[in-house]
């Protein structure tokens, strides 16, 4: 069916009903904590409550958006309608679990090719059940990552710009320098990691070429291991280039 003539078009999940009582919740929880900490009456406090007040349509707005883009996205990738493919991903306890997490990561991220890959991702939910499993994983891997963990990815995909064969190597201060980070570049790298997207190399694999052009000693006090892509890396970058080029 085509895509602007599916009835279903416009069919949103976790936008309304007890989700925007819960949006609403939240903007007057912070409306009464900023009362608590500035004097009443106070000009700033007037305004803020206006401003935070505001926030509730505009955030409602940005999700709606966010989980039509990610289910037209599963939609394409199935050939399914709307209705069809909703009932597809929410047909057993598996699949819906699945699904309701990727609309959860899509709509909590400002990332356009996240909310496409996860769309792909939730597309599998639709289709035999060897995808499943697979695409629950793809599904928590996306969710937890960002631009600020792409950026890196972005970085370890660089050429060694003295040797175009081989790919650079990182090591943690080259990286927050790089993609415009702090300290907490370290968390995002320990995400990476733990997802086998980014991986820590040994010592003992870096060759004695690898040693002396990254400047990496011996382990012990002061040592700065580099680091480079991981296992699921290709298949990461890939999905996502995928869900940002292939906007059908």
């Amino acid at each position: 069916m085509d895509e602007q003539s599916d009835p279903g078009d416009g069919y949103l999940i976790g936008t309304r009903g007890a989700s925007k009582l819960t949006v609403d919740g939240l903007i007057d929880g912070t409306a009464i904590i900023l009362s608590a900490v500035i004097p009443p009456g106070a000009p700033l406090f007037a305004t803020g409550a206006t401003v935070i007040k505001g926030i509730g349509p505009m955030l409602q707005e940005h999700q709606e958006r966010n989980i039509n883009l990610m289910i037209s996205e599963g939609r394409k990738e199935t050939g399914l309608a709307t209705a069809e493919f909703l009932g597809a991903v929410t047909s057993d306890p598996e699949r819906l679990l699945a699904f309701v997490s990727a609309c959860d990561a899509a709509r909590r991220t400002a990332l356009d090719e996240k909310v496409r890959a996860l769309g792909r991702a939730a597309a599998n939910l639709a289709r035999d059940d060897a995808l499943v499993d697979d695409s629950g994983i793809w599904i928590n891997i996306f969710s937890q990552v960002d631009a600020p963990h792409v950026r890196i990815m972005e970085a370890l995909c660089e050429r060694d710009p003295e040797n175009p064969g081989c790919m650079r190597l990182w090591k943690r201060y080259e990286l927050r320098e790089k993609c415009g980070l702090t300290a907490t570049v370290s968390t995002l790298i320990n995400t990476l990691t733990s997802l086998g997207i980014m991986r820590e190399i040994p010592y003992a694999e870096l060759s004695q070429h690898d040693r002396a052009r990254w400047s990496v000693g011996a382990p012990g006090p002061g040592y700065s291991p580099v680091y480079g892509k991981g296992p699921l890396a290709d298949d990461f970058l890939q999905r996502l280039k995928s869900a940002n080029s292939d906007q059908r």
